[in-house]
């Protein structure tokens, strides 16, 4: 069995079929879909669609991230929601003031988001923004700012891991009260925030099938102003972040690759025994072993 594996093994880093694959190629005995006989790890991300939900991680793993942005940010702070992470926002700012409007720290300390950012490296950001910019006259300005500030943001904290989350409703309340934020502009925006994704390789975060309800609103009871969460409504989000991270299977997938013609092809159950003996593909000499 062992030299069998190792025929395998070496099948599989020279190439099925006598075609090279990517060095990466590896096989793993315990997990390899039946009737494979080599595979390789597929790391590409499909940045349009919001992070998986994964195992949740402990509050430790937020030690040394940053929630960015508006006064939907600063309720992360407000409910203590991960204590152990910073929060770099403010009530009203837009990301047009985040380089010139001093909104972090306390009395004469007072910094602007930027100086903040580089004061200090972290390993996740979180931008919570978008709300504040709903009124903006036209969202193509919206895109290219959040595009630039994106990019900004690689230069100062170049280790960091982005992660941009979509803009959630307004209750019917809400609504009533901001006259100028519609579901249609939500909408509007959120699609903007899916584009950058993709454009800028940035993770997306998308907690609003949560907190809604059948017409689409933020539920009542999760909101005591209508826009923004109440105790309730970050207990949900709260759970929501740790279990949508950007590692593990996120970013992992498996294919299944046949030796033959490098086609993905599964072995029936019967024959994968008599293959693995063989240790080479149906009909095909078995290949040579390299020192």
């Amino acid at each position: 069995m062992k030299k069998s594996l190792s025929l395998l093994l070496s099948f599989c880093l020279t190439g099925c079929a006598g075609q090279p694959v990517d060095s990466s190629a590896v096989l793993k005995e315990n997990t390899t879909p039946k009737g494979c006989l080599c595979y390789r790890t597929i790391t590409e991300f499909d940045y349009s669609q919001p992070l998986a939900e994964t195992a949740p991680v402990s509050d430790e793993f937020f030690s040394d991230t940053a929630f960015l942005g508006d006064s939907r940010a600063v309720g992360v702070f407000d409910y203590e929601v991960f204590p152990q992470s910073d929060v770099l926002a403010s009530i009203g700012l837009s990301i047009n003031q985040w380089q010139i409007k001093k909104v972090i720290g306390e009395g004469t300390e007072k910094q602007t988001v930027w100086e903040a950012l580089e004061n200090k490296p972290y390993r996740r950001l979180v931008l919570i923004v978008g709300y504040n910019e709903l009124g903006w006259e036209y969202s193509s300005v919206f895109k290219q700012k959040l595009g630039s500030l994106i990019d900004g943001l690689r230069e100062i904290q170049p280790d960091a891991v982005l992660l941009l989350q979509k803009i959630y409703p307004c209750s019917a309340k809400g609504y009533a009260r901001e006259k100028e934020v519609t579901p249609e502009r939500i909408a509007e925006y959120n699609a903007i925030f899916t584009e950058l994704a993709q454009e800028k390789r940035v993770y997306l975060l998308d907690p609003a099938p949560l907190f809604t309800d059948e017409n689409g609103d933020l539920r009542a009871e999760l909101t005591d102003d209508g826009v923004h969460l109440n105790t309730a409504g970050f207990k949900i989000y709260q759970d929501y972040i740790k279990t949508h991270v950007e590692e593990g299977s996120n970013n992992e997938k498996m294919e299944c690759i046949d030796p033959d013609s490098a086609v993905d092809r599964r072995l029936p159950e019967s024959g994968q025994a008599e293959r693995e003996e063989r240790g080479g593909s149906d009909g095909a000499a078995e290949p040579e072993s390299r020192s």
